[in-house]
């Protein structure tokens, strides 16, 4: 069943964005946050994924978040799986475009 959904699905509507919520790994600094950010960044596109920003969020558990432009392809997103990331645990929200 949820083959044919995706497959019904994926016609009208394109991967876009993965929004990663996780927690600062335990004694960065922000000034090394930023350089770790940077350097995920260059990994990411490497990859075919853009960093669109990164940050802070408001009002969950987590305290570091980041925006991924998967550019449409999930596959660009699962590929990054083997990437360090500046952040640990982390958990993600999917966010869709109409085609």
């Amino acid at each position: 069943m949820h083959l044919l959904c995706t497959r019904r699905f994926d016609s009208m509507l394109k991967w876009r964005y993965m929004i990663s919520y996780g927690y600062m790994k335990t004694g960065v600094t922000g000034e090394q946050l930023v350089k770790d950010f940077a350097k995920y960044k260059a990994e990411l596109e490497k990859q075919g994924v853009k960093l669109v920003f990164w940050g802070h969020p408001f009002g969950t558990a987590e305290n570091v978040v980041a925006v991924l432009d998967v550019n449409g392809d999930m596959n660009n997103y699962l590929k990054t799986m083997n990437i360090e990331s500046p952040y640990t645990g982390a958990r993600s929200d999917t966010v869709m475009e109409r085609t």
